[in-house]
């Protein structure tokens, strides 16, 4: 029967809707479609979930594409929090990933490997996004962020070092005088590396990724800190060199040397490296400090320490004067 009123035609099927779903409840049918049970603990069968999750997610991301946010009542929010929350437990009391619900979670974790993963990656891409846009990140500044993840980070060290696990991982046992095990301690060393030859090749500081000048390796601020740590730096590659040495292993590597103090590959590549090869000498750089309005002349330093020094005490900044290296001939060749 048509109706020539809408508002009338669309109560009539709204009512037919409630009594036809009511029917096939009644019957331990599903509401939807009317042709199997519903799934265990939902009020609608599987196929008929899966197919409302994909509208949602399409209605969803075109709200997005179009800048609508989403409005969401707060009692709603908080049933379908509470809702998840319980879900998770459950998952977690059977030994599964709180996420899937399909796979072992990782130890100390609640998800599994392939949900941790996607977790990170996102959460990865979202931060670094938010940071190169100067948005907001979770509700909080991207420095109010890190400063709490930092927290975080604390303090699951601590727990973990307190167990007596890997402050990193979290599975494997720390190696003898370290926090981290071998596996994590490696893939630090390799990305360091990385890092390091990055920078070293962009004209870098190693340290902070500011500019340096004539292909120092660090800047003048990091300069300044590694001379005030340098004494302590120095004690520890001591006490680690005499270490090395009673174990009869490298100096260098750490790997068996037979008595001498470097292994065959880390004194064949000192040799390379040496001036017996090289065929001069490479003598250290010296510094010479012009100003450039006046062009005077404040002397000649051994160490970007002293030039550092030299600037503060005459009150100027790198960008009033010129610092001239003197380099050796043989300094710009490298072997390998």
């Amino acid at each position: 029967m048509a109706y020539a009123d809408p508002a009338r035609r669309r109560e009539f099927d709204r009512q037919r809707s409630r009594r036809r779903t009511a029917e096939r409840v009644a019957r331990g049918l599903c509401p939807r479609c009317g042709r199997q049970a519903p799934a265990p603990k939902r009020a609608v069968c599987d196929p008929c979930a899966k197919k409302r999750r994909i509208a949602d997610r399409a209605r969803a991301g075109k709200r997005r594409a179009a800048g609508i946010k989403r409005v969401r009542d707060p009692k709603a929010r908080q049933t379908e929090y509470q809702s998840a929350k319980a879900k998770s437990a459950e998952r977690l009391a059977h030994g599964v990933c709180s996420r899937c619900g399909r796979h072992p979670y990782e130890p100390e974790r609640p998800l599994c490997a392939g949900c941790g993963e996607r977790q990170r990656r996102r959460d990865r891409e979202r931060y670094a996004t938010a940071r190169d846009t100067g948005e907001l990140y979770g509700g909080k500044s991207v420095a109010t962020k890190r400063r709490s993840a930092r927290r975080r980070t604390r303090l699951r060290q601590r727990a973990r070092r307190a167990a007596g696990v890997c402050i990193r991982c979290g599975r494997g046992r720390p190696v003898d005088g370290a926090s981290s095990c071998s596996d994590c301690l490696e893939a630090r060393r390799v990305a360091d590396r990385q890092t390091y030859a990055a920078r070293r090749g962009a004209g870098l500081c190693t340290r902070c990724a500011a500019t340096t000048f004539e292909g120092a390796s660090l800047c003048g601020p990091c300069t300044v800190i590694e001379a005030r740590y340098r004494d302590a730096k120095n004690q520890t590659n001591r006490r680690r060199y005499a270490e090395r040495r009673a174990a009869w292993v490298c100096t260098r590597c750490s790997r068996p040397s037979f008595g001498a103090s470097r292994c065959e590959a880390c004194a064949k590549r000192d040799w390379e490296r040496s001036e017996q090869v090289r065929g001069l000498p490479v003598y250290p750089p010296s510094f010479t400090v012009v100003e450039r309005d006046t062009h005077i002349e404040h002397g000649v330093f051994d160490t970007w320490e002293e030039v550092a020094i030299a600037l503060s005490f005459a009150r100027l900044s790198l960008e009033d004067v010129d610092v001239l290296i003197d380099h050796a001939p043989m300094q710009t060749i490298f072997i390998d």
